[in-house]
């Protein structure tokens, strides 16, 4: 008696089957800290389209009140564990039974499967399984940066999407102390994924270049950061002119037929585009590396007057300049004689002087 109505009770579970059907995934993997997701979509036989209906979400692969991970009428019938850390995504009466576990934990991985009771005859456990996996939090937020520019306002963006509407992340901005600034955090939906973003608001200058800025994504059990090393962009500055031969800031004297070379440096960022200009006309070019030489093989007197650097890039250009002075070889070679002739004389002059006093000293002993 007992075995045939075992054998009809599996003909009416055959039968309603075909009505009874539920639709989740094999496996699902969720990263311990955050909110772990299983879709869920069921059908029931259309006569209890009407009727109340309750929801039970197992973690286990048999039925008992200790695995009750979801109660939807009661969340004292779930072990304490999963009490205020699960819910449904969707309602029960659309056929949305999709779970949400809140800061999903090691322990919370294993087989999970849904079942529906309308009443005490009309109940269907939604088999096979779906077995969740737990990974390490690996997830980390994204920093888009604008062009940063010295003494220019630059809003930076960091941002974190997810798919899962648990328990929100915390967005914060570490930065350096000389580095002040004002954030604001906003949250945003399109479809079934939400984007976290937190705007820095700043004036950057030149002292914050090679800087960090750190954004610091935090859930209650686990955190991740993406750090951006301030890049900070200037106009040309501290334009400089050296040369071997400088006398000072703004000239050079050179011999004719001499060599001399003069050496153009800036700071800037990006890189200056350097040009000396002799005449107002160009003699040398560069755009690498901020420094500029221009040699003079054999310097002549068309090599006299003024050379200027120019250093310019996309955010400014600053000038310098500097005064070659070309002498003759031959007015420094009679300028060496006149000295030498000079020299001998008074040598010539102060040996007479001598033999004279020695004279006279020589007559007055004579005299005596």
């Amino acid at each position: 008696m007992i075995g045939k109505s075992y054998f009809l009770l599996s003909l009416l579970q055959v039968g309603l089957s075909q009505e009874w059907k539920g639709h989740t995934p094999e496996e699902v993997t969720a990263q311990e800290g955050l909110c772990a997701q299983i879709p869920c979509h069921y059908s029931y036989p259309s006569h209890l389209a009407n009727q109340p209906r309750l929801g039970i979400w197992y973690n286990n692969e048999k039925l008992g009140k200790s695995s009750v991970a979801f109660h939807s009428e009661d969340y004292n019938h779930q072990l304490p564990r999963f009490r205020h850390r699960t819910w449904l995504s969707g309602d029960l009466k659309d056929g949305d039974c999709s779970l949400i576990i809140n800061s999903f934990t090691r322990e919370d991985a294993g087989p999970y499967f849904f079942r529906i009771e309308f009443n005490n005859q009309d109940k269907y456990s939604y088999i096979p399984e779906t077995w969740l996996h737990v990974s390490d939090f690996t997830d980390k937020p994204r920093i888009f940066p604008a062009d940063i520019i010295a003494g220019k306002p630059v809003d930076i963006s960091c941002i974190f999407n997810t798919t899962c509407n648990g328990t929100a992340p915390a967005l914060t901005w570490d930065t350096a102390t000389d580095v002040p600034g004002s954030a604001s955090n906003t949250v945003t939906q399109h479809g079934v994924t939400l984007t976290y973003t937190s705007v820095l608001s700043l004036t950057p200058s030149l002292r914050h270049h090679g800087q960090n800025l750190t954004c610091r994504l935090r859930y209650p059990s686990v955190s991740s950061e993406r750090t951006l090393v301030l890049t900070v962009q200037y106009p040309p500055q501290n334009l400089s002119i050296t040369s071997l031969d400088i006398i000072d800031a703004s000239s050079i004297n050179i011999i004719e037929g001499n060599s001399t070379v003069i050496i153009c440096s800036v700071e800037s960022f990006p890189a200056s585009n350097l040009t000396w200009r002799h005449l107002n006309v160009p003699k040398n070019r560069t755009s690498s590396n901020n420094e500029l030489w221009l040699a003079i093989p054999h310097v002549t007197s068309r090599d006299t007057g003024d050379y200027d650097c120019v250093a310019e890039n996309e955010h400014g250009a600053v000038e310098g300049s500097i005064t070659i002075t070309v002498e003759r070889r031959g007015s420094n070679d009679w300028k060496a004689g006149l000295l030498g002739a000079g020299i001998t004389l008074g040598v010539g002059l102060s040996g007479f002087f001598i033999f004279k006093c020695v004279k006279k000293r020589k007559k007055r002993k004579s005299w005596k």
